[in-house]
């Protein structure tokens, strides 16, 4: 019996809802019933799950999906520390009991959560949120506005691998990272990024640096003395910058010399 028949269907119908979460290339999958399903050779885990109603309106605030967990839900967990840094897209599909014609419910991705008491609450956007993309963003300024490291016709195209350095920590304390080496390449501004245990990438920004010892943005976990890291360096946008740290002249997308005195301002000489 297909999905729409049971759906349709007066007394037939026994439904089930699967939430799959991706992050990074690792999907952990579970489910609202009270006990695991497997579904095209997959297996969901039975977790304490309860969502809001899914909408369909213009107003894409109110397509938002709010899902109620225990407070140690495994996605929850990512968000208790710092937000992780992958993002988590959110899948909802929904099957009846004793076939394997799913269909999916609810698109998106996991924004944050929030904890009260015993449960937490994931706070989730629509897929059609990411058509609030920014038009035309490039100004007429002495900065150069393209993001370090991206590449296509037009972009940076500064490569990562040229610059950054493979090393291991060497202590933590707080915020502080400390490391076995570095170049001298203007670290602030950057990132370190390391492989977790499950398998996703984490980053965090670099603040500050002194010697060895890199400041970072926000609390990580999941990092311990001695494991593998990544260190790039960041960019100030400048031309000087750009040719003396990256060689990349060429790529600069800001206008250095634009003039100081705007002839706009109302001044009668320009």
């Amino acid at each position: 019996m297909t999905y729409d028949t049971r759906e349709r269907s007066i007394a037939d119908g026994q439904p089930i809802e699967l939430y799959e979460f991706a992050r990074g290339g690792v999907t952990s999958r579970f489910t609202s019933a009270d006990s695991d399903k497997v579904l095209a050779s997959q297996t969901y885990t039975s977790a304490t799950l309860q969502r809001g109603e899914i909408e369909t309106s213009a107003e894409r605030a109110r397509n938002a999906l709010r899902i109620t967990c225990a407070r140690n839900f495994p996605i929850a967990d990512l968000f208790r520390i710092a937000p992780p840094t992958e993002i988590i897209s959110l899948t909802v599909k929904r099957v009846h009991a004793g076939d394997t014609d799913a269909a999916v419910i609810w698109m998106g991705r996991v924004l944050n959560c929030e904890w009260a008491g015993a449960s937490a609450t994931l706070n989730c956007e629509p897929v059609t949120s990411s058509l609030r993309r920014p038009g035309l963003r490039r100004k007429y300024s002495r900065q150069c506005p393209l993001v370090l490291y991206s590449q296509g016709l037009g972009q940076c195209n500064v490569t990562r691998a040229a610059h950054s350095t493979a090393t291991t920590v060497t202590a933590i304390s707080g915020l502080v990272l400390s490391v076995a080496a570095l170049a001298d390449k203007p670290w602030p501004g950057g990132f370190v990024e390391w492989e977790t245990e499950a398998g996703p990438v984490e980053r965090r920004f670099i603040s500050s640096h002194s010697g060895l010892n890199l400041t970072l943005s926000q609390p990580f976990f999941g990092l311990a003395v001695g494991a593998d890291v990544t260190v790039s360096p960041g960019c100030a946008h400048t031309q000087a910058m750009c040719n003396d740290v990256y060689s990349n002249g060429a790529n600069h997308g800001g206008f250095p010399f634009v003039p100081r005195k705007n002839p706009f301002d109302g001044t009668p000489v320009y």
